[in-house]
């Protein structure tokens, strides 16, 4: 008795068609996962958005962008008891008063009290990151002299939009933006910002965005170099200000700084979002086309590729005065 079988041009058919199905599968799959990282990126978005709001409430002004004297931080430890993570900053595991980066070993001076911050901000914390950043958890190690006061610590994707940068009349026809070129967030020693002085609009103003894959350096997609801060070498690398806690991390937008050179970023790198996550360009992420940004008044938006120059100013500036275009 013969039994039934499959032939083998048959069974290469069937082979070949479940190939065709995989193959128009896996790109929907891919799209499926990239929008779920971006909403993921969102969420910490408006995480932090809404948490500076509630230190607002607290204490009647936002928190600093950085503190540049001792004790050094960023705006990250001041606001971490509003992220459901206020163990992270108790004294028993870092010391406010001071400098982010300061070990028990370190060969400096102190305060004659253990410091623990250099362990404590070596923590990486899912809401500072993007999922759809590569190469997590990452970790900054600028290399300082003696080598015990390198300053390490874990990093995040996103900073605190200080304003805008002067510099960046060289990419708008030599014109520098009128008005007042400051952002929400500012330098302790500037003194407090309030509410009341984002006169442009919370919500036409930008309070966090993102700036990814520090400290490594990217350019229009693709990795220039891993982080290798040491300007000695000739494989040299850093987009500044990777570290959460580090006064580094916020800066304002509008400026072409080569760290390893002490140079310029070359014009023909286009002033433009994704176009590189060097400290101080603009903003830029692992999203196709564009980048996730946080509005003062809570919200969180996409801020596309190609948006204006001009646009990108009106929303960095707290009080430029300028009328928000429609882009």
């Amino acid at each position: 008795m013969r039994r039934p079988a499959f032939t083998l041009i048959e069974l290469l058919v069937v082979i070949a068609i479940i190939a065709i199905l995989i193959g128009l599968l896996l790109p929907a799959v891919q799209k499926v996962r990239d929008a779920a990282a971006r909403m993921s990126c969102q969420n910490n978005l408006k995480q932090l958005a809404l948490a500076a709001h509630n230190y607002e409430s607290a204490y009647g002004y936002f928190p600093a962008s950085k503190r540049t004297t001792r004790p050094q931080r960023s705006w990250a430890p001041d606001l971490l008891p509003y992220l459901e993570q206020a163990n992270v900053v108790s004294g028993a595991y870092y010391n406010l008063d001071e400098n982010w980066w300061r070990t028990i070993g370190e060969v400096a001076p102190n305060v004659g009290l253990p410091v623990p911050n250099g362990t404590t901000t070596q923590m990486y914390l899912k809401i500072f990151n993007c999922p759809s950043t590569p190469n997590q958890p990452r970790v900054q190690d600028k290399f300082e002299t003696p080598p015990e006061q390198n300053k390490v610590g874990s990093t995040t994707d996103y900073f605190a939009v200080e304003g805008v940068n002067a510099a960046i009349a060289a990419d708008l026809g030599g014109v520098v933006p009128p008005g007042d070129l400051r952002g929400v967030l500012r330098v302790f020693t500037e003194g407090p910002t309030r509410i009341t002085t984002v006169s442009d609009g919370t919500s036409n103003t930008v309070l966090f965005g993102e700036d990814a894959g520090r400290e490594d350096v990217y350019r229009q997609g693709r990795l220039v170099g891993r982080a290798q801060t040491n300007k000695s070498l000739p494989n040299c690398a850093r987009a500044r200000g990777g570290a959460w806690a580090t006064n580094d991390n916020p800066y304002e937008i509008g400026q072409r700084i080569d760290w390893c050179s002490g140079g310029s970023i070359p014009t023909s790198i286009p002033m433009k979002i994704n176009a590189s996550n060097e400290w101080g360009f603009l903003y830029y992420s692992f999203h196709s086309g564009g980048a996730n940004a946080a509005f003062t008044d809570g919200s969180v938006r996409f801020l596309r590729e190609g948006a204006q120059l001009t646009t990108l100013v009106a929303q960095a500036t707290r009080a430029g005065g300028e009328v928000f275009p429609d882009d």
